[in-house]
């Protein structure tokens, strides 16, 4: 059965010396994974190396067979180019960290079309935008809801207190606890849009602390997940 459906590149392996093995989320099947025969090296196929780069957002056609396979392609067409992504360092940086974050946390053949298009909408954003400075936080707090962890909004006006094992605000500090500076930045997040989670004002020190125990909140909630590699980079860039 050949199915046609929007994809995102999720990640992109060579493979022998003119292979590549994609793994992209489709919008109708989940994540699956492609092995693109050839195209390293062919200069006169219709498919090209650049058409797989990072999030890049497509339009496939492909013969859908046993799960468990690599698929192969039939048709390939770039949706919508990311041009600003591509050609700005600090916007390519963040890209390479939504990857690997993805990578961790998607495993489902089965379709989510709700998260396909959050993950396709921020895509857009990022490309669009021209303030994303506080992007890659408020894309973490936003996924956690598509991946079924959403934190919980303080029911009290004293709940203050963000318990990262537990996932809501408490009245009361613990081992699990972010210290009321970050779980006030926190909340903010959690009730503003992604436009307007750029107008939330931290220093280099508040983004940091604040990336680093939402990491640590992933990694509560979802087993075996580990820090992405290019973290040490997404700190160093962003002030």
């Amino acid at each position: 059965m050949y199915i046609k459906t929007k994809a995102i590149v999720v990640s992109s392996i060579k493979f022998r010396d003119a292979d590549l093995i994609v793994k992209c989320y489709t919008k109708s099947k989940g994540s699956i994974s492609f092995m693109v025969k050839g195209v390293l090296k062919s200069k006169k196929g219709k498919l090209r190396p650049a058409m797989f780069q990072t999030l890049n957002l497509l339009d496939i056609e492909f013969q859908h067979r046993e799960k468990g396979q690599l698929e192969y392609l039939k048709e390939v067409k770039i949706s919508e180019h990311l041009n600003s992504i591509q050609s700005d360092i600090y916007k390519s940086t963040l890209v390479m960290f939504l990857s690997e974050i993805l990578k961790s946390v998607i495993f489902e053949e089965e379709p989510n079309p709700n998260l396909f298009d959050f993950i396709e909408n921020s895509i857009q954003h990022l490309e669009q935008t021209k303030h994303y400075a506080n992007f890659h936080i408020s894309f973490l707090v936003n996924l956690s809801t598509y991946l079924g962890f959403a934190p919980h909004k303080p029911v009290q006006s004293n709940e203050v207190y963000f318990n990262l094992n537990e996932g809501y605000f408490e009245t009361t500090e613990n081992k699990y606890s972010m210290c009321l500076e970050n779980s006030s930045l926190f909340l903010q997040f959690l009730n503003h849009t992604l436009e307007r989670n750029q107008l939330i004002k931290m220093n280099k020190k508040n983004r940091q602390e604040l990336l680093n125990l939402i990491l640590v909140y992933y990694q509560l909630q979802i087993e075996g997940f580990k820090n992405p590699k290019s973290l040490e980079v997404i700190e160093s860039i962003f002030n």
